[in-house]
């Protein structure tokens, strides 16, 4: 009998087998990535972050510069895919299950992708930029930001949204993916060679990619939006604790040090002795045992404050601008960061701020020479009163490491307190903190109390029938006068306390509400009121407009105070300085910066350095011409940050040995 099968390999393909390779799914996935990543830029751009310049071709750079982002990105994230496609041989990569495991993979990148579309629009609108140190810092402690995130936005729904969208999505795609399974599977030496190529193009691109590629412009909104969220949080996670040197303008320590030692020894302090910011602070007056209670109010802006807005058609802070009179007022004071933790590490180790991660998150971050450390050197009981989870960024460890004895947190609070994401409400952190400080001062000694404030914050929720506003609205003016209310309320109680007239307050914004408009570093966003007020310890009703900084608290304290006393704060007692030497250090995502007078130098990445003219209200306009006077200014900027940083990394920072140079001094006099 006669067989008449033909041979398998006789059998032609069937011409609905596709013979193209199969690396289809690899193209779809990254297509995919660029699709949603412009998709979310031209969101953003829509909702007006860059139309105002008016400018076509900036613009164009920026979504040009963008869509290469979009590219780099796409490619590292398709990589495990293409690798997928490189191992499978042909016989299992036909098989059902295999089917099944690429479309899971495929709707899990797109849910994942258009999820994170949607946060950088949301982070966008909130920040005015790409996913930063901020996404960093707020991720590493999930549950404030996942429960504040829940609070404050229709999580559930967006992601049945975008549950919803991919289903549509992949029906769309049922054509093109049976397409794509049908496909011949390349043999190894053809996958082996795709691989190849495709790993050529990705490190060609990726060494091609910097961060500079998005300086598109002097606009900084121009600059986030060309930017890519996902590059942008992994240069931020890779520079967490990053070293100054290597990343920004440098000099030789033989120039930085003498001109920081000048810088922050304008006080009249006596010479160095340790290092380059060790100096005795002279005072004319005998030291006074004064309480120091140092408010720092959540996201507390210039912007809110109607002692600050005179145009404004009502103001916000009645209750805050009623104490102004009896104080003194830094009317051109700016924040060093726009994070918490930023205000912390300024308002005790008067440290500039560092590239990467403060230092209340760093280890090595141990017996720092603080203003809580100074203090109990003078015997002053110290504590730390805040409404939230005290591990939150390191805060509890680092002041229990820095000269606080006692750290007061949410857990010391009753149950059923009012509380949000973020911590109990400002009435109860305030009632909280007068049972504190009752107790501190029953004891005898002079105290120091650092209160941290939480309610001005996202969702912006406070106990109903205390202002007029509702808080189901959710909105942060209401939270303001809240915030206010419970500080107007703390300071008409404290009167009554026996600590009260022997009591230093410094009430002040721990950074803006919101970072917004196109500088490279956007002011309004950083200036903050700072109060020092006591009836009888400080003037009454007096306003400095000296340029100030944050970090200038401590040196102000202690001025305030009196006495002579060992000196490493970089910061200088505002209220005994000429304006002229005003001045004020910050950073913005990883731009560092020195403001005085009307100009500012700007130290960004690469070395990068730029003065700008402050026109108006706070207008930034890029010196194109520097003058000698320029020039210094950015040496200055560099012998600010470059000095700290070495300082901090070489441990000539510490506490231990403050002291003794206070009591070679006296026995000198």
């Amino acid at each position: 009998m006669t067989n008449t099968t033909p041979s398998v390999a006789a059998i032609p393909s069937s011409p609905a087998t596709p013979r193209g390779p199969s690396w289809g799914w690899a193209a779809l996935l990254v297509g995919a990535f660029v699709a949603i990543s412009g998709l979310a830029r031209a969101v953003i751009l829509a909702t007006g972050h860059g139309w105002h310049h008016g400018a076509v071709r900036p613009l164009a750079a920026a979504l040009a510069v963008g869509a290469v982002y979009d590219v780099l990105v796409a490619l590292w994230l398709g990589t495990p895919l293409v690798l997928y496609l490189a191992v499978v041989p042909p016989a299992r990569f036909a098989r059902r299950s295999q089917r099944v495991f690429r479309r899971v993979w495929l709707a899990a990148a797109l849910f994942g992708a258009l999820f994170v579309a949607v946060a950088e629009v949301v982070f966008f609108a909130e920040f005015d930029g790409r996913l930063n140190f901020v996404a960093v810092d707020y991720l590493v402690y999930p549950t404030e930001v996942v429960t504040n995130i829940w609070q404050s936005y229709p999580v559930a729904r967006v992601l049945a949204a975008i549950a919803a969208l991919v289903a549509v999505l992949l029906r769309a795609l049922r054509p093109l993916l049976a397409r794509l399974d049908r496909c011949e599977h390349p043999a190894v030496r053809e996958r082996l060679l795709g691989t190849g190529a495709y790993a050529a193009a990705l490190i060609a691109l990726t060494s091609a990619v910097s961060p500079e590629l998005a300086r598109v412009s002097a606009a900084r909104d121009l600059n986030e939006l060309a930017a890519n969220g996902y590059y942008t949080f992994w240069q931020a996670l890779l520079g967490r604790d990053a070293p100054y040197d290597g990343l920004y303008a440098t000099e030789a320590d033989s120039a930085v040090f003498p001109r920081l030692r000048r810088l922050v020894a304008l006080d009249g302090a006596a010479p160095a002795v340790a290092s380059a910011t060790d100096r005795v602070v002279r005072s004319p007056a005998a030291a006074r045992p004064l309480n120091v209670v140092i408010v720092l109010e959540e996201s507390f802006g210039s912007t809110f404050v109607g002692a600050l807005q005179p145009a404004a058609p009502a103001s916000l802070t009645p209750r805050f601008d009623s104490l102004v009179a009896g104080g003194v007022l830094l009317t051109r004071a700016y924040s060093t960061g726009n994070r918490t933790i930023r205000a912390l590490e300024a308002t005790t180790a008067s440290l500039p701020p560092l590239p990467g991660v403060s230092i209340v998150r760093r280890a090595q971050s141990v017996d720092l020479f603080t203003l809580p450390n100074l203090l109990r050197s003078r015997s002053y009981a110290t504590t730390f009163i805040y409404g939230g989870r005290a591990l939150f960024d390191g805060m509890g460890s680092y002041m229990r490491h820095n000269g606080v004895e006692r750290v007061v947190d949410q857990s010391d609070f009753p149950r059923g307190t009012f509380a949000t994401a973020w911590g109990v409400a400002d009435e109860a952190i305030f009632d909280r903190s007068l049972a504190e400080m009752d107790s501190l001062h029953a004891t005898g000694k002079p105290f120091y109390a650092m209160v941290l404030t939480v309610s001005n914050h996202k969702p912006y929720e406070y106990p109903t029938g205390r202002i007029a506003e509702d808080p189901a609205a959710h909105r942060r003016t209401y939270a303001v006068q809240y915030a206010d209310w419970a500080l107007g309320r703390f300071m008409r109680d404290a009167r009554s306390h026996p600590f009260f007239d022997s009591t230093l307050f410094v009430i002040m914004g721990d950074h803006g509400a919101r970072v917004y408009g196109a500088a490279e570093i956007p002011l309004p966003s950083y200036q903050v009121p700072i109060l020092f007020y006591g009836p009888g310890v400080v003037p009454a009703g007096l306003r400095v407009a000296t340029v100030a900084s944050s970090l200038d608290v401590p040196a102000t304290v202690m001025g305030v105070l009196g006495g002579d006393y060992e000196s490493r704060f970089f910061g200088r007692d505002v209220l005994h300085e000429q304006a002229a030497d005003g001045r004020a250090l910050m950073t913005h995502n990883s731009e560092l910066a020195l403001l005085r007078g009307s100009r500012m130098a700007v130290l960004g990445l690469r070395g990068a350095t730029t003065v700008y003219a402050l026109d108006g209200a706070s207008q930034m306009r890029p010196v194109r011409a520097p003058t000698a006077s320029d020039r210094e200014l950015v040496a200055e900027a560099v012998a600010y940050f470059q000095g700290a940083d070495h300082l901090y990394r070489g441990g000539q920072q510490r506490f231990h040995q403050a002291g003794r140079t206070v009591a070679l001094h006296q026995r000198a006099r």
